[in-house]
């Protein structure tokens, strides 16, 4: 014991070791802004940007009469609109901590914000992409993601199907307005295929190592490094699989269940939610007493800024006297992550659907308390859980997305490019001139064509 004391009480006299190099960070594969049409929005033409179709006619189903002129056609227009949005980071460097730090602090502050800049267009673009409505869930025998179940893989007749169905909507291919190469009036030229037409995926390397197990089998992978004629790659491309050209990403999505699947969850109770802690107010609010309210809860890693773990809808029953009920959400102070908090914006009670949830309150940090007073507005509803209640055992551990994008399929609208800013010098908070502020902004925002 006498020694262990000495060996801890020198340990403090002990000048630190500290290796000159700087260690690596993860590296991620970021891919999905290389996929947009850039399209540069003038100043002074406000946050909305419009891109305009003129969609196709309906062709006549009988044929003239003499002398009879026909029915007036007409020409039908869609817009497709985006609103922008603002985005943004600083670090601010005191001149003590320069002076004092081994490394080049504001060299590597820029590169810290470069890579917090990327993560976040390459996000804004995801989370597009998810709100699209054209989706093939699972092995297309069921229709939400609530229903899929572990053994759904990704298969030759799900890569056929997608393709399928992108070729019958005439969604055209990469580098071509069309799949067939047109004549000068626009109509097909001998049904010759355009040079280089394809679809692009864009997948986790979960999916990608499925697709070349089957590939194996078949031998119809073909790696990047052996394609056989001059071809434009992508950013993260590993190779071209019965007809997709495959991008690969370790920025993507992966949804989880976050709790358990117990529906009911009594007062004070979490819903298998670690460290959440639900409570039934009396007073504080105005909710309806005796009344059962749902509610959802996910949760964000701050380092990738998805809603990528996800509850079911709870239910916990007010208390039951008078009308001027609350909540309130203690939520987990698990570090590393913030919270979204769902509520029922039916004032009776909802249905415990999606589509009757609001957002109550956003980003809120680890171990925070969250108070709701009253039914939230049903503006944003919470992305789909894993899995509807039960105890089904098939039930998947993650479920991953990919994303299969045709030819002007998504546009980046930039009104301001991404910006570096560097503010020094003294002013009258900073007579000094002691700190020094690094930061990026940029305006934009990615679009569905």
């Amino acid at each position: 014991m006498a020694n262990e004391v000495v060996r801890i009480t020198t340990a403090l006299d002990q000048k630190k070791a500290v290796a000159a190099k700087l260690l690596q960070r993860a590296y991620l594969r970021l891919v999905a802004a290389s996929i947009c049409d850039k399209v540069p929005q003038e100043k002074g033409a406000g946050i909305q940007t419009t891109f305009i179709r003129y969609k196709r006619m309906n062709v006549p189903l009988v044929p003239l009469t003499e002398g009879a002129a026909p029915a007036n056609s007409t020409i039908s227009v869609e817009q497709v609109q985006s609103s922008l949005d603002q985005w943004g980071d600083v670090i601010t460097i005191t001149v003590v901590a320069q002076l004092t730090t081994l490394h080049p602090l504001m060299s590597i502050a820029q590169t810290l914000l470069g890579d917090n800049a990327q993560r976040v267009i390459d996000r804004e673009v995801q989370i597009v992409m998810l709100a699209g409505t054209n989706v093939f869930y699972g092995d297309t025998s069921v229709t939400s993601r609530a229903t899929i179940t572990q053994s759904m893989t990704i298969t030759d007749t799900l890569i056929h199907k997608a393709t399928l169905s992108m070729l019958n909507a005439g969604a055209p291919p990469r580098f071509g307005p069309s799949l067939f190469k047109e004549n000068a009036s626009g109509g097909a030229a001998s049904g010759e295929q355009a040079a280089g037409g394809h679809y692009l995926a864009v997948m986790g390397g979960e999916v990608r190592r499925d697709i070349m197990k089957m590939a194996a089998a078949s031998n119809l992978w073909v790696n990047v490094t052996q394609y056989q004629q001059a071809k434009r790659t992508y950013t993260g491309e590993v190779g071209d699989y019965l007809g997709l050209r495959i991008v690969e990403t370790n920025f993507i999505p992966k949804f989880s269940r976050l709790g358990n699947k117990t529906v009911a969850v009594a007062s004070t109770g979490s819903g298998g939610i670690t460290g959440l802690v639900v409570t039934a107010v009396d007073g504080g609010g105005t909710l309806n007493s005796s009344t059962t309210f749902y509610w959802k809860i996910t949760r964000k890693d701050l380092t990738r800024g998805f809603e990528e773990a996800i509850s079911i809808a709870h239910s916990t029953a007010s208390t039951a006297t008078g009308n001027n009920e609350s909540f309130t959400f203690a939520l987990p102070a698990t570090t590393g992550y913030v919270y979204n908090v769902y509520f029922d914006t039916v004032a009776t009670g909802g249905t415990g659907t999606d589509a009757t949830l609001g957002l109550a309150a956003e980003n809120q940090a680890a171990g925070a308390t969250v108070t709701v007073t009253a039914c939230p507005a049903a503006t944003y509803n919470p992305p789909a859980n894993n899995r509807v209640a039960g105890n089904d055992a098939t039930d998947p551990d993650n479920i991953y997305p990919v994303y299969v994008v045709a030819e002007q399929a998504l546009a980046w609208v930039g009104l301001q490019n991404l910006q570096t800013y560097v503010q020094k010098g003294g002013d009258k908070s900073d007579p000094l001139d002691q700190v020094t502020k690094v930061g990026y902004k940029f305006m934009a925002k990615a679009c569905r064509l």
